[in-house]
């Protein structure tokens, strides 16, 4: 037995381990479906949840063909794709279709040839994950010209969350339970959701989350970009990290490194390409009807997990807030509706709404974040900046997300929704 078919064995033999369901649903069609994202958000276990399925619908694990390429045993071995399908046929003679789930295989010369000669001449379903830094949606669809289907996977939304702590009531809620939330909810906004650490203890979450800092600059960013200022793209990756949820321009980021550092703006410009490309940093442009004004706007940036903010000190609840609606709102286009866009609003007068969701052409909602909102000031602040939004882009659809704060109010001939927080994690778009 060679070591490939080894590998398939041992996967028949062993079998799948425990898997939390994930809220993202790969579709099954003669597509090479690729799921994409920051390393430990949970790709391989996205994978065993679609096989889980594929057996509840009939199949037998040795109808499955699972292959982790970066096995160290397949490192060492000259690996011959083709050998895949003389195994599968082996093992499996009578079927016609192949179910063939690849981890990492990125890591192997020419894959994109052998899975795009397997969808032409083949019935088969193909599964693939990557590493977002050696695996752009973009790259896959050249490679695969047009027969591929991509899905970025995020770290765990706040159900998700809930679901890996054991938490599994329904709504409504008794007021024990929303305690339980809340709690729940502060841990999450600290320390973030990549599934891994859910129920680590704080030390360890702070040195897990360093870990994986360190592991998208020196195996995601350097190992594919060759990039050779590490010190200016940690720079920057902190800068980034300390200015979550604010607007940043790529000129006052360059401005701050170059501070005593021999410098071009390129390289920070290319830099910061990288960080968006990975999926680290997620810049969300200032909304506009035209299209000129919407490329040449200064854009807000979020961090891919609100856990990256904690280990380098920064405490700002509001900021955290608004960084885990962006995230949400995000993932919802990835997972349920990709026409949706989100943008944010801002006038001459510094008035600013925090986000504004499209579909397709149509304005569909204006979200404020707020923390505080029962303090007189800042809720007239917030509330005036939604109302002139509203009037100028003619969308009457009003939310303000608070931490606790329930309300739905009139305010000059507007309906406001104000809505907790964690109220709203739970509610369909």
């Amino acid at each position: 037995m060679d070591i490939l078919e080894e590998v398939i064995a041992e996967f028949h033999k062993l079998g799948l381990p425990e898997v939390e369901e994930r809220e993202l649903k790969l579709p099954v069609v003669n597509k090479a479906i690729t799921v994409i994202g920051l390393r430990r958000v949970g790709k391989t276990y996205l994978l065993y949840q679609t096989i889980q399925k594929l057996l509840k619908e009939g199949l037998r694990l040795e109808n499955i063909f699972y292959v982790n390429f970066e096995d160290n045993r397949l490192e060492r071995a000259s690996l011959n794709l083709s050998k895949i399908v003389e195994l599968y046929k082996k093992y499996n003679p009578e079927l016609k279709t192949m179910y063939l789930f690849f981890d990492e295989i990125q890591n192997v010369n020419g894959w994109e040839k052998f899975v795009r000669r397997l969808l032409e001449r083949r019935d088969v379903r193909i599964f693939i994950t990557g590493s977002s830094s050696k695996l752009l949606s973009r790259e896959i669809a050249t490679a695969l010209r047009g027969r591929s289907l991509s899905f970025r996977l995020f770290p765990l939304s706040f159900k998700e969350f809930l679901m890996f702590k054991g938490f599994k009531a329904e709504e409504p809620f008794i007021e024990d339970e929303r305690g339980v939330i809340l709690r729940h909810l502060d841990e999450y906004l600290q320390f973030g959701g990549f599934p891994e650490i859910v129920n680590y203890d704080v030390l360890l979450k702070l040195r897990t989350l360093r870990e994986y800092l360190d592991m998208i600059v020196y195996r995601d960013l350097v190992d594919r970009y060759g990039i050779e200022k590490i010190s200016v793209m940690k720079s920057l990756i902190r800068l980034l990290v300390k200015s979550f949820s604010r607007r940043v321009s790529i000129r006052s980021l360059y401005n701050s490194l170059s501070s005593g550092m021999a410098l071009s703006k390129n390289t920070v410009y290319e830099y910061f390409s990288y960080l968006e490309d990975v999926g680290f940093v997620l810049p969300v442009k200032r909304f506009s009807f035209s299209e000129k004004e919407l490329m040449r706007g200064i854009s807000k940036m979020y961090v891919v997990d609100t856990g990256f903010p904690t280990i380098f000190g920064l405490k700002d609840s509001g900021y955290r807030m608004e960084n885990a609606v962006a995230i949400e709102l995000l993932r919802r286009k990835h997972y349920l509706n990709p026409l949706l866009n989100v943008y944010y609003w801002s006038d001459r007068q510094q008035k600013e709404v925090d986000f504004v969701v499209t579909e397709g052409l149509e304005v569909r909602k204006l979200i404020q974040v707020c923390y505080d909102i029962e303090e007189l000031n800042i809720k007239k602040r917030e509330v005036n900046a939604l109302l002139k939004a509203s009037k100028e882009i003619e969308c009457s659809n009003l939310q303000v997300i608070t931490w606790d704060y329930e309300s739905i109010e009139d305010v000059k001939g507007k309906k406001i929704e104000f809505i907790p927080l964690w109220r709203w994690l739970f509610r369909p778009f």
